[in-house]
């Protein structure tokens, strides 16, 4: 695992293995996100999920999903989810 500079809580520390998720979205989160700030966001992320009966399968679900994390961990992210 590589060191990465957090974008949510500024510290260096050990990131992802490998991108949690396809594109550019998964790409940022890799290269801007530890593993620690991670694991947090995907116990918040089961709670939006449960809370809005989002279905991520639908493409704008999907996609407010992605916003979402992005705000939660501070990342930049180019275009949308699917890079656009």
């Amino acid at each position: 695992m590589a060191q990465v500079q957090c974008g949510r809580c500024g510290s260096t520390a050990e990131g992802l293995v490998r991108a949690p998720l396809p594109g550019p979205a998964g790409q940022a989160v890799l290269e801007q996100v530890c593993g620690s700030c991670w694991d947090e966001w995907k116990r918040v992320q089961v709670k939006l999920i449960n809370e809005y009966r989002m279905d991520v399968t639908d493409p704008r679900h999907f996609e407010r999903l992605i916003q979402e994390m992005g705000a939660f961990l501070n990342l930049r992210l180019e275009g949308g989810a699917d890079g656009t």
